[in-house]
């Protein structure tokens, strides 16, 4: 242990054949937990951009196929129903009356956004730095850290002009995110905070528009070190890639599955902010002894597959990013051991450099070398570490989900179809039945057509398997 970090090494088998190469990989577990040095009361400031997504569907009333049809009639009977446009899609707009009396009994994506983000800024300190920013076609700086500093009252009823649509401009209906996330970047490098907590959240629930443009604008922002937290709301977002964003920059990624969960989402991302004690964790391995280091992945907080590992004459480098006291990482090292004579072996070496914001920025680093014990003995070799196997298990039905989101949006059903149905198997194998059934109810309703939100919530469970294992 060095500096902020304690961490914790396993096998997945105890010994390794010292004569004979094995079938399978040997898995090394490793568990990262930031050791909180700070006093209960004291946490690293925190220098955060909302980004919210302002176009017409986070403005649109979530509603009952029958309070549509009755609001509906109301509408048509007032002349108070336009039609136009949102996401690409055909939508409908409340005017007048109608409009008013909608609001004082339905919600909409927006007005529990902005209630969740104006109770976030009341518990905020006053070393800590926020910017709001709301997109749609166009971007609208809704308050700066400025404005924020100087004129609280004011940004609050700002956010109130957005939940109306009020705006002092017309920024469309749409959902282009890429200038929001630039703008986004900048504000933060403008307020970067070395000794504290730096972070983009994004809070969307519909179809991004212009996702390349937006994935080059993340790469950017990945540069600075800060990591992007996305939160996708309702039905109709497009999963995939709000996962994507989170995974690319190493933040988290949330699933309103109802807008009112909105606010428990938040709050569940100011609490790991809050307890952030490492920021910006780089993780470099390799196999030592002639072993070959053939994959690193995450399992907790939430599964992942690093879409970035750097390699290095015979190191694999992944960007962990910010890591928390109440969230804890645990990555997996997928090895294949060379042979030795009988004994104990250096089989991987792992250096993990970070920065601790509690620390005024003051740069960590640490070494660990994982070592196996190497045996002809069979009795020894029959050993297996049934705890970690089973977290390999499972994040191989989060990659054949993962594998099979992937075939259904390129079109291949009969891939996607395969994918879910070998992971509902495997769901079905290590006891989670529940899930299970979701899933295959999935993949009985897999279609001919591409659906943004086909397999979307079996996918945000399945992120979470290691970390519920047990429950």
């Amino acid at each position: 242990m060095n500096g902020r970090l304690k961490i914790e090494t396993a096998l997945s088998r105890p010994y390794v054949p010292s004569s004979r190469y094995l079938e399978e990989a040997v898995y090394a577990l490793m568990e990262i937990k930031p050791v909180p040095s700070l006093a209960a009361d004291v946490r690293p400031p925190l220098n955060m951009v909302l980004v919210l997504d302002s176009s017409a569907t986070m403005h649109h009333f979530q509603l009952t196929d029958e309070e549509r049809e009755y609001w509906m009639g109301v509408a048509i009977s007032r002349d108070e129903l336009d039609r136009g446009e949102a996401d690409q899609s055909e939508a409908v707009y409340w005017t007048g009356q109608t409009l008013s009396e909608m609001q004082s009994i339905a919600s909409t994506p927006m007005a529990l956004a902005v209630e969740a983000i104006k109770t976030l800024m009341t518990t905020l300190r006053a070393t800590d730095i926020i910017t709001v920013i709301a997109f749609a076609d166009r971007v609208h700086s809704v308050f700066t850290q400025e404005d924020w500093a100087s004129f609280p009252d004011g940004c609050l009823s700002q956010m109130d002009l957005l939940r109306e649509q009020r705006l002092p401009v017309d920024i469309g209906t749409g959902t282009f995110m890429a200038k929001a996330i630039r703008q986004a970047g900048a504000a933060v490098s403008k307020n970067v905070l070395v000794h504290g907590v730096n972070r983009i959240i994004v809070i969307s629930d519909g179809i991004v528009q212009d996702q390349e443009a937006t994935l080059a604008a993340i790469s950017q922002v990945q540069q600075q070190g800060c990591a992007i937290t996305t939160l996708g709301v309702g039905e109709e977002f497009d999963e995939e890639f709000l996962m994507r964003v989170a995974d690319n920059s190493r933040g988290e990624y949330h699933y309103a599955a109802d807008i009112a969960d909105i606010n428990a989402r938040i709050e569940q991302e100011m609490t790991t902010l809050e307890t952030t004690t490492v920021t910006d964790l780089y993780l470099a391995v390799r196999g030592l002894g002639g072993a070959v280091v053939q994959d690193i992945f995450m399992v907790r907080p939430a599964m992942t597959v690093f879409d970035e590992i750097h390699t290095d004459e015979g190191w694999l480098r992944a960007r962990i990013g910010d890591i928390s006291t109440s969230d804890p990482s645990s990555v997996v090292v997928q090895i294949a051991p060379s042979l030795q004579t009988d004994g104990t072996h250096p089989l991987v070496e792992a250096l993990l450099t970070w920065n601790d914001p509690g620390s005024l920025g003051t740069a960590g680093n640490d070494r660990v070398v994982i070592e196996a014990a190497f045996s002809d003995d069979a009795s020894l070799l029959t050993q297996t570490n049934p705890d970690l196997l089973d977290l390999v298990d499972r994040y191989g039905i989060f990659k054949y989900e993962r594998e099979a989101q992937r075939a259904q949006e390129r079109g291949d059903f009969d891939t996607a179809r395969e994918k879910l149905g070998a992971a509902t198997r495997q769901l079905r194998k290590i006891g989670e039945e529940s899930l299970a059934h979701d899933m295959e109810e999935q993949l009985t309703g897999l279609g001919s057509v591409p659906n943004a939100s086909q397999v979307k919530r079996i996918k945000a469970t399945t992120r979470r398997l290691a970390s519920t294992r047990g429950e």
